[in-house]
């Protein structure tokens, strides 16, 4: 037993008491020092009986602590106090925690709904408490003082004595449960309006540059992606080609130019003309054409008969040296300046 805490009457003057995240208790009167000590007396409290509930459910963390409801300001904790327990000074017997979510909730018919409804997060009472009715008074409690019903709550992870109680009180035979872990009674949705949260999907815009280009088939993204990636690859595909298409300039007309008739086109058996053809005239002159150019293009100097050979200068070719150079080697062991030539009897060209 802590002796330093405060009694539960002192800090709270109602069975019943609607908490928000300031930790004030309506009609909570004291100075600022006294104020400090009973939010610090009222947090320990709410942690103990958020334990044990927690602990009672098999949760794996604490769901309702007073630093979590001080970061939440549209939850609200209604907690349950027996004035006459621990010699009347009072005990904590039960607390209820709502607060308002944003959810995506499957119906009957598996349509998704976007809702944004009044959950129930967590729900507790003491078990040597249970069975004596202090349930259905906190959770009536809440329920008028909210204006709402039963039918209009989604609960969420709801435990099999929570749903015992639901039946039992409310008339909710059964709930359908949700992949976020919430369930809501069979006429949730008819009652519930869908709240539209102005989120949009957003638009996919066209590539543009090198990312525009159609990609070859890829075998490995249809193993990754499956039938759908090929199929979205082709759509792509085709849309492509049809845009090339459209996009195309036609091609300019060609003109004909009217054709000179002579002679040679008069056909005497029927007296008639016959009209030329005018890919063969083209062809004609074409040939016409080429054949004009091709004496200018076809033209080389002509190749002579003969050749004259003729000496590149008149002197005579010097003599090789025995060692092979054209150039003799010196008589003297002397160079020219008198000094000893230590190459006098070797190659010129090592």
């Amino acid at each position: 037993m802590d002796y330093n805490m405060m009694p539960v009457n002192y800090i709270l003057n109602d069975q019943i008491t609607k908490l928000n995240y300031t930790l004030i208790p309506p009609g909570f009167q004291g100075d600022v020092r006294t104020m400090r000590m009973m939010q610090e007396n009222l947090s320990k409290l709410i942690d103990r009986l958020g334990e044990q509930s927690a602990a009672a459910q098999a949760l794996n963390r604490v769901i309702t602590t007073a630093e979590k409801l001080r970061n939440s300001p549209d939850h609200l904790l209604y907690l349950l106090k027996d004035s006459q327990a621990k010699g009347g000074n009072g005990e904590l017997i039960g607390l209820l925690k709502v607060g308002r979510k944003h959810l995506f909730l499957f119906d009957d018919q598996d349509k998704v709904r976007e809702v944004e409804p009044l959950c129930i997060l967590d729900f507790f009472v003491l078990p040597d408490r249970q069975r004596h009715g202090y349930g259905k008074v906190l959770f009536d409690h809440m329920l008028n003082g909210l204006n709402t019903s039963a039918n209009k709550l989604a609960i969420d992870g709801p435990s099999a004595k929570m749903e015992q109680f639901i039946r039992k009180n409310y008339g909710v035979e059964r709930l359908i449960r949700q992949s976020n872990n919430f369930a809501v009674p069979p006429d949730f949705f008819s009652i519930v309006s869908e709240s539209k949260s102005g989120r949009c999907t957003p638009v996919m815009t066209g590539a543009v540059g090198r990312f525009s280009a159609p990609k070859p088939q890829s075998i490995i993204g249809n193993v990754i992606h499956g039938d759908e990636y090929q199929e979205a690859n082709n759509a792509f595909l085709r849309w492509y080609d049809n845009k090339q298409v459209t996009s195309r300039a036609p091609s300019p007309s060609v003109e004909v130019e009217p054709t000179a008739y002579t002679a040679e086109h008069l056909d005497t058996e029927t007296n008639s003309v016959r009209s030329p053809s005018p890919m063969k005239m083209n062809n004609e002159d074409a040939a016409k054409a080429d054949q004009e150019k091709l004496p200018n293009i076809q033209k080389s100097p002509e190749r002579p008969s003969t050749l004259k050979v003729e000496p590149v200068s008149g002197n005579p070719a010097p003599a090789l040296s025995p060692a092979g150079s054209t150039t003799s080697r010196r008589a003297s062991q002397l160079t020219d300046r008198g000094y000893f030539d230590v190459k006098f009897y070797h190659n010129k060209l090592w």
